[in-house]
């Protein structure tokens, strides 16, 4: 089954029983949205001390936490523009299962708890078709007016 799987995707994993993809697409979902939030956070503290939030993304991708996510998403956050790759909706549901996850196996995670909180908050305003990064609006303060 390898060769058929390995046209679907980059790289196939064998994760063991049925199930532990959901899992392991929950774990990987839940880092994307902390990291969603917390890259919000930055844009946001940038732009409200003074610094340029284009230079953020400039000095962002040249640095060891450089990443895809922040270059795809980065420009067109600055914009105000979500068309939707992953809507918000999505991604908050994999947060709160992800959290559940957390919760069957005494993980705690307030990190991904405070991440969900923002996406509820932005699902709260009617943002929840628009692409997970809108979260940025309801972090910046502007919710929905944008």
């Amino acid at each position: 089954m390898v060769p058929a799987f390995d046209v679907l995707g980059k790289k196939s994993f064998f994760l063991g029983e049925m199930g532990n993809g959901a899992k392991m697409k929950l774990v990987v979902n839940m880092i994307m949205g902390s990291m969603m939030n917390a890259f919000s956070e930055g844009l946001c503290l940038a732009d409200k001390s003074g610094l340029s939030p284009q230079t953020l993304l400039d000095v962002l991708d040249l640095g060891a936490i450089a990443n895809p996510m922040f270059k795809m998403k980065g420009p067109s956050m600055l914009q105000g523009s979500y068309n939707p790759a992953f809507p918000l909706k999505h991604q908050q549901k994999d947060m709160r299962l992800a959290l559940s996850l957390g919760d069957e196996n005494a993980v705690s995670m307030p990190v991904a708890a405070a991440s969900n909180e923002a996406f509820k908050k932005a699902r709260s305003l009617g943002l929840g078709d628009l692409d997970f990064s809108v979260v940025h609006e309801v972090l910046k303060g502007t919710g929905g007016s944008g």
